[in-house]
Parts: structure tokens; C-alpha cells; sequence
């Protein structure tokens, strides 16, 4: 893996596809950000505009070697997901991952969503919500993305979107920890994923 090279790290679903741009020869963050998606009403409306921001990124960023995708299959509740929504989310996953390695011909990497907290130096505590850690410990991290996540409407506080694009951030960090083999982190033991983060929705 060459150094002067760029990581494209992202958190899909249909609601909105958050993204980050990881620069390993800095091995920092380079942009982050999301694809609004919620207001379309058709699959292939939403594939389309994610599509379109892919070829915007690869156009402004030449330079993507690696792409790291959030397996969403680790989120579902046996016995309580609607076939339904299984369907929905996987297949808008892996139709993006085809058209990653369409746009850019690098076949996407997933990662678990607690292993990529783990190499990402994002590990939730025992008893806490992990959505909320998770947005907190990337503003902490990187403190240039906390004035650029979206507010809500009605009141000063983040958005959903906010959450996406932290998730992004996060897969982005652990595949630059794969990448980077030298550079300390910690790993941890791996827990059962907490039940706010589980889909459970119809």
C-alpha cells in the first residue's frame, strides 16, 4: 500500500451515506461528510445520487486506493428485523459496493462495527450509548469536524446525519489502523453490540 494514497470510508443506508476521506500519507483525516438521501423516493433514485458523489470524490481525489465499508448484516435483530428491512438495507449495501468497484475498481473491505471501533480507538464503554460516545469521541479525535456536522431545524442539536458521518469516520480510522500496522493502538476485546444500535424498525 502506497502512502500517498487515500482511504474512502463509508456508512451506508437508505436514509443517508455518510463518508470520510482518510490521507495515509498524513494518516489523517482528510474530508468527511454525507449523502442526503431520505427525501428520494425511489432505490434507484438514492443509488444514482450516491453514485454521483462517488464520481464527484473520485474526480477531486485521484488518489483512492482502499475503500472500507460498515457491514450493516452485524446490525439486525434475529427474530425481530422484517425480512422486509433485511432486504432493503443489505441490498442498498451491496449494490453500493458494486458500484464502488465500478467507479473506482477497488473492491470495498467491510468491517464489524465493533472491530472497527476497536481499531479506530473508538471503544464504547460498558453502559453507555454507543451513538452518543461515538459522536463525542470523533469530535474529540478530530475537533475540525465538530463545527461542520449538520444541526437540526428546530433546535441546536446534531442531526441524525451527524451520526452517519461519525460511523464513516470511524470505519475510515480503523482501515487506516489495518493499513498502518506501526502505529500503536489498542485492541480490545470485542462485546455483544448494545441494543440502541441493533435494527429493529419495520
Amino acid at each position: 500500500m502506497q502512502k500517498d494514497s487515500y482511504i474512502l470510508g463509508l456508512d451506508v443506508s437508505t436514509f443517508c451515506t455518510g463518508f470520510s476521506i482518510w490521507d495515509l500519507e498524513k494518516d489523517k483525516l482528510y474530508k468527511s461528510g454525507f449523502i442526503p438521501l431520505k427525501n428520494l423516493n425511489s432505490w434507484h433514485e438514492k443509488v444514482d445520487e450516491v453514485c454521483s458523489v462517488l464520481e464527484e470524490i473520485k474526480k477531486n481525489t485521484n488518489k483512492i486506493t482502499y475503500i472500507a465499508i460498515e457491514d450493516i448484516l452485524q446490525k439486525f435483530i434475529v427474530g425481530k428485523s422484517s425480512i422486509k428491512t433485511i432486504i432493503t438495507l443489505a441490498g442498498f449495501n451491496y449494490v453500493i459496493q458494486r458500484k464502488c468497484y465500478e467507479i473506482y475498481n477497488i473492491t470495498p473491505v467491510l468491517y464489524n462495527v465493533l472491530r472497527a471501533r476497536n481499531l479506530a480507538d473508538c471503544s464504547v464503554p460498558r453502559g453507555v450509548k454507543s451513538k452518543n460516545f461515538i459522536l463525542r469521541r470523533i469530535c474529540e479525535l478530530h475537533p475540525e469536524v465538530k463545527d461542520e456536522l449538520p444541526l437540526m431545524k428546530t433546535k441546536p442539536e446534531f442531526a441524525k446525519e451527524a451520526w452517519d458521518i461519525a460511523d464513516a469516520i470511524v470505519v475510515g480510522r480503523a482501515a487506516a489502523a489495518t493499513l498502518l500496522p506501526e502505529r500503536p493502538k489498542e485492541i480490545v476485546e470485542e462485546e455483544p453490540i448494545p441494543e440502541e444500535d441493533l435494527i429493529d424498525f419495520d
